[in-house]
């Protein structure tokens, strides 16, 4: 199980989430006319794109990996397909008093972005 993995607004995750809402036509009933494969696709593309422009809310869009390098490797292989990239590495959760969580005297653990556990544990970040 790999520790780090990349957060975002990835073209990929828009185009799914566009094709979802995406309508196969228009009109009701015998005034209905379906669009055409390539008629569709465009109005997909269309949204997806409308999609990750105005998108704010970061996914994850990696698969878990086992260092930060690895992670910046994943996104230079296809610049321009994830917007507001960043690297998470997974930890334990807090609340807002800063004592870990724990449920059934288990830690709760999150994704936490690595710079900023770098930060907070006075350690260099490695990418």
């Amino acid at each position: 199980m790999g520790a780090f993995c990349v957060f975002g607004i990835s073209r990929g995750v828009c185009k799914a989430a566009a094709s979802k809402k995406t309508p196969f036509g228009e009109g009701e009933g015998a005034d209905r006319r379906n669009y055409s494969p390539a008629e569709w696709g465009g109005k997909r593309d269309a949204l997806a794109e409308k999609m990750f422009k105005d998108a704010t809310r970061r996914v994850k869009v990696s698969p878990e990996l086992d260092t930060p390098q690895f992670c910046a490797d994943w996104l230079a292989i296809s610049p321009g397909e994830v917007r507001e990239a960043v690297i998470m590495v997974r930890g334990p959760k807090v609340d807002k008093s800063g004592s870990v969580v724990k449920r059934g005297g288990a830690v709760v653990e999150t994704w936490l972005e690595y710079a900023a556990e770098c930060a907070r544990r006075n350690i260099p970040v490695a990418v």
